[in-house]
Order: C-alpha cells, then sequence, then structure tokens
C-alpha cells in the first residue's frame, strides 16, 4: 500500500511537474486514463485525452509554466486513489511581460491501470498567495 501511495506521490509531485515545465504533450497525455475528466478554473470541463492535451496545449500556448506541487494527502482503496494537494507556480509569459506567482489547490482521483497510476478526475481551482 505504502508503495502505491509513493507512486501516486511521484505522478503528482514529479512527473506531472516535469511534463508541465518541459511542455511534453506526450507525457502529459500518459499520465490520464482513456475517459478522464479534467476540470480547469475559469474553463470548460475536458473529457478524454484528446480533449486534455487540447487545453494543456492552450494553457501553455503564450506562457511556460514552473510549478512545485505538495502532496498533503493520499489515500488508496485498491486499485483506486486520491490526492489532494497544491501547486505553487511561476508563469512566464512569452509576450516578455513580468512573470507572476500563482497558487492553486488540486484533487486527483487515481486510477490504476496495469501497474501504473493515472489520473482519472483532475480538478483545481485558484487560491490566494
Amino acid at each position: 500500500m505504502n508503495n502505491d501511495k509513493d507512486k501516486i506521490r511521484e505522478v503528482f509531485e514529479e512527473v506531472y511537474a516535469a511534463n508541465v515545465r518541459g511542455r511534453d504533450l506526450e507525457g502529459y497525455a500518459e499520465m490520464y486514463t482513456e475517459a478522464a475528466l479534467w476540470m480547469p478554473p475559469d474553463q470548460r470541463d475536458r473529457i478524454g485525452i484528446p480533449e486534455i492535451v487540447e487545453g494543456f496545449a492552450a494553457q501553455i500556448a503564450n506562457q511556460d509554466i514552473d510549478p512545485t506541487f505538495i502532496a498533503e494527502e493520499i489515500e488508496v482503496m485498491g486499485d483506486f486513489g486520491y490526492v489532494v494537494g497544491t501547486s505553487h507556480a511561476t508563469i512566464h509569459p512569452k509576450d516578455g511581460s513580468a512573470s507572476k506567482e500563482v497558487k492553486f489547490r488540486a484533487v486527483w482521483l487515481m486510477k490504476k491501470e496495469q501497474g501504473i497510476w493515472k489520473i482519472d478526475r483532475q480538478i483545481w481551482n485558484s487560491k490566494p498567495l
């Protein structure tokens, strides 16, 4: 069970952040289940990997994002689990305007598929710094 928690923590804190920082659309896609639901703040929901990747590509089109994720709570129940945590990110606009700091609270429902923990439901909202 602890190994599962460690794997979920790795996806949340390391793999996800690296794919965002590296603007890696393929790596980003691989983190999700086929029927995943992506629920960003102030945008429409996206269902399935193609829509999620399209949404992520739009997010990074005009800016680079340098996030740090911290998992605060992880629970595992068989092949499902969840993680609650925070993200603090520096946004670097490509137009040369000033960078800004943002903070989010995130809740992810994880699903284990063929031994790999993937994001099945993801929601996050903005928080004050």
